[in-house]
């Protein structure tokens, strides 16, 4: 794992990757600068970056963290430049008792740009990341350039849907969205049992069952058994319904930048592009195929060409307009 120096003030510039042991960091991160960036009184959050041009910023879902770009951010490192922060409760950034509502989080990306002197980004949301990206870019209209959101529906406009188990074997079986709005119920259900929680969840709607590599699965694990990391990540999805209300008031002015839609073959599909049509104007879809939920482990080189063509350095067909 890397190692890390003292946490820099966010009036401090921030550290570069002189000093940083590249060979101790993830494959595929290797040229990745990382830094602490504090983005609120007692919050840091461990950021990757690489790259020049544009800037791109890259959020994961959960139970991942950052490492799940670890094959589609170099790709895109080659023509931006890439921004992969771990949100607040995962991975190496702080793990605090609140602040898990999307509006919160979003905040958080935003402290990591003005860090990082960057006005404008594109934003790619991937799971609940996608959660944050819609809220950094309603809530900050003027810092996002063109959205991506993956495998997400947003709570108020669709989320909901999936919280009720069914006896399909699908997206929409889902029984812990619902599970975790009781956050103590859940903790007291699987602390101690994250392996098992997380040999579900990489299973679940995978395209093949074996969606992400032993070595990452073990860093995943190390992640959420972290004091504090299984109840943050559950809060994630605790805060749904003021996640429905601040969504909802978001959404009364609907985006009007370019919004890409993009679902798993065996996953989301098309119903993604579906689900942001009521919050924004400017919505297309992509479909990865061979891949369930799981699209940065199961089909990367798929999943980086369509955001590298929607975010500019290729043809855009990859995106398909349902309109």
């Amino acid at each position: 794992m890397t190692s890390f120096g003292p946490i820099p003030a966010a009036s401090e510039p921030l550290a570069s990757p002189t000093g940083f042991d590249c060979a101790a960091k993830p494959s595929g991160f290797a040229t990745f600068s990382t830094h602490r960036i504090q983005t609120a009184p007692g919050i840091n959050l461990f950021v990757r970056e690489a790259g020049e041009g544009e800037a791109l910023i890259l959020l994961h879902g959960w139970p991942q963290h950052g490492l799940m770009w670890h094959k589609v951010a170099p790709a895109l490192a080659k023509h931006f430049r890439v921004i992969v922060p771990d949100l607040r409760g995962a991975g190496n950034s702080s793990i605090p008792a609140d602040g898990y509502d999307k509006v919160t989080m979003a905040a958080d990306i935003a402290a990591v740009m003005d860090a990082l002197e960057i006005r404008t980004a594109n934003v790619a949301g991937y799971d609940l990341g996608a959660g944050v990206a819609y809220a950094l870019a309603a809530g900050h209209r003027d810092r996002v350039a063109r959205l991506a959101v993956m495998e997400f529906g947003l709570a108020g406009f669709g989320y909901e849907s999936f919280m009720v188990p069914t006896p399909e074997w699908n997206n929409g079986s889902n029984w812990h969205l619902g599970l975790f709005t009781v956050p103590d119920v859940a903790i007291m259900a699987f602390q101690g049992r994250e392996r098992e929680l997380l040999s579900w969840f990489f299973w679940h709607i995978a395209h093949d069952g074996e969606a992400v590599s032993p070595e990452h699965f073990e860093a995943y694990l190390r992640a959420i058994q972290r004091p504090g990391a299984l109840r943050a990540g559950i809060m994630y999805y605790a805060n749904v319904w003021q996640d429905a209300a601040d969504n909802a008031r978001l959404a009364a002015v609907p985006l009007d930048i370019p919004v890409l839609g993009i679902g798993g073959a065996m996953s989301g599909g098309p119903y993604i592009e579906q689900l942001f049509r009521p919050v924004a104007t400017h919505v297309t879809g992509a479909v990865i195929p061979e891949a369930g939920h799981w699209l940065g482990d199961e089909n990367p080189e798929a999943l980086a060409k369509v955001l590298s063509d929607f975010f500019g350095t290729g043809p855009s067909a990859a995106a398909t307009d349902h309109r």
